[in-house]
């Protein structure tokens, strides 16, 4: 559950002891009876919660809420037919490296109370991981590459929500310094190198050649 000023902000819980789920003040059946409805509540609930985890946050501007990142994230998502689980992923995505610690344990409660099959809330969990940087490794380059490996193991998914990630980073780096902009460039070719083929493999190349072209043409200027 996602709290925010001591309120409940994201009403989603399995009722104890049984297959049954509380939405918002309703009891819903299991999700085979109505799954796309609660597909689109668990990306609502989603978006909210991650409006929850980085309020109060900014991007690189300090002046655009970071929550739009994500938002954009999940929009491109969907734009290149991600499923249901890789939008909650790309909502998620940043959560676990940029928020407070207290968000963990609230965010592992929420991914394992959404009205998805078991199997689903660990695919989530498990691309979230891989998108994960690990504060634990010395250097962005290094924590980047390790990052990048896992999402090679993870599901198919975490190469689609990788690759827009880095679209919309690349993007929001246009009017930043040389030096934040030379890296991207270099960060973007080593995503590109070793993503091209799992994405080509599991039909994501629209998103790799999206990228592909934002990173060359930023060559022309």
């Amino acid at each position: 559950m996602c709290l925010h000023g001591g309120k409940a902000c994201v009403s989603c819980f399995r009722l104890a002891g049984s297959g049954r789920f509380f939405v918002s003040g309703h009891e819903t059946a299991c999700m085979d009876t109505a799954p796309a409805a609660l597909r689109f509540f668990s990306i609502k609930s989603t978006a909210d919660h991650a409006s929850c985890a980085h309020k109060g946050q900014f991007r690189k501007d300090r002046r655009t809420p970071y929550i739009v990142h994500p938002a954009r994230v999940a929009g491109y998502v969907s734009m290149f037919g991600g499923s249901p689980v890789a939008i909650i992923s790309a909502w998620l995505h940043d959560v676990y490296e940029d928020c407070t610690p207290e968000w963990f344990s609230l965010t592992d409660s929420f991914i394992a109370a959404l009205p998805l099959h078991e199997d689903e809330q660990q695919e989530i969990s498990a691309i979230v991981d891989a998108l994960t940087k690990k504060n634990t490794i010395s250097g962005k380059a290094a924590r980047l590459s390790d990052s990048i490996g896992r999402i090679l193991n993870a599901p198919p998914e975490a190469t689609l929500v990788k690759v827009c990630d880095r679209i919309d980073n690349f993007l929001d780096t246009a009017c930043r310094d040389g030096q934040v902009r030379k890296h991207y460039l270099v960060s973007t070719d080593e995503i590109i190198d070793r993503l091209s083929v799992r994405a080509d493999l599991y039909g994501y190349e629209k998103a790799m050649d999206t990228l592909k072209e934002i990173r060359y043409a930023s060559l022309k200027k």
